[in-house]
């Protein structure tokens, strides 16, 4: 048996509310992760940016690019 199958069923036998409390720490460190690595590719950008690297883009343009992709 492998691990993830141990563990699925060690979860399959947690309490309905344990499971839903597990689930949702696992959808926040995910969330946490997402950010961070967002972070980081954007604290590259800002360097290549100063490096002259990059074309440089003002808070304008990254609203303008947010209107423009609808989010």
């Amino acid at each position: 048996m492998s691990t993830a199958q141990i563990i699925y069923e060690q979860y399959r036998v947690l309490p309905k509310r344990i499971r839903k409390e597990l689930k949702g720490l696992i959808i926040k460190e995910e969330e946490e992760m997402t950010l961070m690595e967002g972070l980081e590719q954007s604290l590259k950008e800002v360097k290549l940016m100063h490096e002259g690297k990059m074309p440089v883009r003002t808070f304008d343009d990254l609203k303008r690019d947010l209107r423009e992709n609808g989010k």
